[in-house]
């Protein structure tokens, strides 16, 4: 597999926490979102990619109709 971004064969997969949250008004009053992941970094040019998991997403959409 190759970087999307450069196309180094340079990755590595590296445990990452991240605390998702809306950027509007209404968005501040809502709590952050706390996914801890898997992502897929490239040690060449930095590109990193995750995929938030299900129940996770489905909190943020919950968050964005309110």
């Amino acid at each position: 597999m190759a970087c999307r971004a450069c196309g180094s064969e340079n990755l590595v997969t590296l445990r990452g926490e991240l605390t998702a949250s809306l950027t509007t008004l209404d968005g501040a009053k809502q709590a952050p979102i706390y996914v801890c992941q898997t992502l897929l970094a490239c040690m060449t040019c930095g590109f990193a990619e995750l995929q938030i998991p299900l129940t996770k997403l489905q909190d943020l959409k919950r968050s964005m109709a309110v």
